[in-house]
């Protein structure tokens, strides 16, 4: 057994579910990577750790007209904060995938503002935000896909791999929760 190469917290905001099964599945292809991988609903994270951390993905939704998710919520009201240093986020590196649909007027407007907020502390891009949309041609999950391409290029590129070790792509079934 190979030791894992690296550490990612993967944090999600959703309302129906669909950023957090994205995060599992992140989660999932973080371990065939070797990477150890933490999978936590913001509301459950501690955020005052988040100076602490060296990458972070966040995948979050938008509801109803613009709002922030319910399980976003104490998070969000953290980070907007005034007593919060431009620099509380200098060390860590870090990106936003926004599931949406551009029907609506208020298009990805949640993961927007994190993405702006997490850059006024001083969070270090290391993938440009994605804005997945149910309107695109292939749908929200072929903007994932491609999303996902890229993204872990950008997260080799910062890990890579232990010499000898290949990634295991094979198809497989996700752990099911009753």
């Amino acid at each position: 057994m190979v030791a894992m190469t690296s550490q990612l917290t993967i944090l999600y905001g959703t309302q129906t579910g669909c950023a957090r099964d994205l995060a599992e599945r992140v989660g999932r292809d973080a371990r065939e990577r070797l990477i150890d991988a933490r999978v936590i609903s913001m509301d459950e994270y501690e955020v005052a750790s988040l100076p602490n951390e060296k990458l972070v993905i966040f995948i979050c939704s938008t509801t109803g007209d613009g709002d922030v998710p319910d399980t976003m919520m104490s998070f969000w009201r953290f980070l907007l904060r005034r007593d919060l240093s431009p620099q509380s986020l200098s060390s860590v590196k870090c990106a936003v995938f926004g599931l949406g649909d551009s029907a609506y007027a208020q298009f990805n407007v949640v993961a927007r503002k994190l993405h702006a907020r997490l850059r006024q502390l001083g969070g270090i891009e290391f993938h440009p935000i994605v804005l997945g949309d149910d309107q695109s041609p292939n749908g929200l999950a072929g903007d994932i896909d491609v999303w996902l391409t890229s993204l872990w290029s950008k997260v080799l590129e910062l890990y890579p791999l232990p010499i000898g070790c290949e990634i295991d792509t094979t198809p497989k079934l996700p752990v099911l929760d009753y």
